[in-house]
């Protein structure tokens, strides 16, 4: 929530900026951004109750952006990866939403749709804090 939000604030870094991308970006649409849960692992667990308090989620920032004729897949893609992970990495806690936001990897899928429409897939951890019985 806290990465879609960042994303949104004005300027967004693109026109449509969701949560799990269920269909395929519009065909008037040149670029879009989707965040998505990836999992979640236990980090550290408490000393007297044994539930989870630190975890690290994995999220997948997607980065869709539509080729222009005679323009390659990788360039029109660039200015998109460069704005989403510039805006993220500002503020590596998220407005303290997380104790860190860290880049793992970023991956790439030419064509993704069939629509000249190329998608950098970034990869960030989220280490976060959680009290007793919260997730």
């Amino acid at each position: 929530t806290a990465i879609v939000a960042l994303l949104q604030a004005a300027p967004a870094v693109a026109p449509v900026v969701g949560r799990v991308r269920m269909r395929p970006m519009a065909q008037s649409g040149t670029t879009q951004v989707v965040v998505r849960p990836v999992d979640t692992q236990v980090q550290e667990a408490s000393m007297t109750s044994g539930y989870p308090i630190t975890w690290d989620t994995r999220l997948g920032v997607e980065c869709y952006a539509r080729a222009a004729a005679g323009q390659a897949p990788d360039v029109a893609v660039d200015s998109l990866v460069e704005a989403v992970y510039s805006r993220l990495m500002a503020d590596p806690t998220l407005a303290g939403a997380v104790i860190q936001l860290q880049p793992q990897a970023l991956g790439y899928d030419f064509d993704a749709d069939g629509e000249t429409t190329v998608c950098a897939t970034f990869v960030f951890t989220a280490r976060q804090r959680s009290t007793l019985n919260t997730f």
